[in-house]
């Protein structure tokens, strides 16, 4: 059996690239997908609402579907959906609700058995039976309106006009119509706070609405983050365990040449020993070889030729110089009576 790192990588590549294509258009046609399977459905609606492709559909706060396209017909917004959960029983008066699913504006389509018989499928629920929640910027522009149309001061004039009128009556009722006057005085007189409050209110749900692509992305970039650090992690497994099997391969590498390992460090030891103990007479030669070659450096370079005179080369008993080739006409055998000349 050939080891991986030993195989053809180019069709492992292949596949890899083909695997990872299909995933990514998986991801993105997943609600697609989905609404391919079940039961299909769709609603009539005053108008969208907030909902869009992908939203889910619940019945008694379970999912069991998505919204699937979303487009205009007629004087209404026509959506339409599938049911693939298969245990779910839908009557035929069943009616249909956008409902808010989160602060930031997420929507969910709410279906309501109603009536017997169950909900034939590809059945539309008309718009009598269709409703669409009340908008949270809608509610706060139309309170602002409300409250700047009122009059606060004539409000006030009026109820204390209301307590000065029953103020003869029973001192229970005088004293709740002059708790409703000191109200009336509270609300005038925290009126620009009020109107300050609802102003921030509708500034703060516009910046969440403009902000909602935004945090969309965000999650969308930390689920890019997260999964490369689960493919770094992968990949610094692999490392380890490659680490693992080298450090094996290299104490088996050890373990078998130890037989020749053992006795050449030995030897090396025993080299080191002996110049570590020559240490002194190894400098020694070496100052005097330096005195040698700066003088031998000084003869020969003194001209085209030298001369050198080696002393003691050969023992004075097996060489006599010749006294009478030098012509001082002594004979030394004569003089030493006799011997090897």
């Amino acid at each position: 059996m050939k080891m991986f790192r030993e195989r053809n990588s180019l069709p492992l590549g292949v596949v890899v690239v083909v695997w990872l294509a299909v995933m990514v258009l998986v991801v993105l046609n997943i609600n697609g997908i989905v609404g391919m399977f079940g039961s299909k459905y769709s609603v009539l609606l005053p108008e969208a609402a907030g909902i869009k492709q992908g939203d889910p559909v619940r019945v008694s706060g379970l999912t069991v579907g998505r919204v699937g396209n979303v487009t205009l017909e007629g004087k209404g917004v026509l959506v339409e959906f599938a049911v693939t959960d298969t245990g779910i029983e839908l009557g035929s008066e069943t009616a249909a609700a956008v409902s808010v699913e989160t602060v930031l504006g997420d929507k969910a389509l709410v279906l309501t058995s109603r009536g017997t018989g169950s909900l034939a499928d590809g059945a539309r629920i008309p718009m009598e039976r269709a409703t669409v929640p009340y908008d949270v910027n809608d509610a706060l522009t139309d309170l602002q309106q409300e409250t700047e149309e009122i009059d606060v001061d004539t409000v006030a004039t009026a109820l204390e006009t209301v307590a000065s009128t029953l103020e003869g009556a029973t001192p229970e009722l005088s004293g709740a119509i002059t708790g409703m006057s000191r109200l009336s005085k509270t609300i005038s007189s925290r009126d620009d706070s009020l109107r300050s409050l609802l102003d921030n209110a509708e500034g703060f749900s516009d910046v969440l609405a403009d902000r909602s692509g935004d945090l969309t992305a965000l999650m969308k970039d930390g689920n890019v983050l997260f999964t490369e650090l689960l493919k770094r992690r992968e990949d610094i497994t692999a490392l380890l365990t490659n680490l693992s099997a080298m450090a094996t391969e290299l104490r088996g590498l050890v373990a078998d040449n130890k037989d020749t390992i053992g006795p050449a460090l030995e030897e090396l030891n025993t080299v080191i020993g002996t110049l570590q103990a020559n240490k002194s007479n190894i400098s020694k030669t070496l100052s005097g070889m330096a005195v040698y070659a700066t003088g031998l450096g000084e003869v020969v370079s003194s001209g085209e030729f030298f001369s050198a005179y080696l002393q003691n080369l050969l023992p004075g008993n097996l060489l006599q110089p010749d006294l009478k080739e030098l012509g001082l006409g002594l004979d030394l055998t004569d003089l030493l009576g006799g011997g090897a000349r």
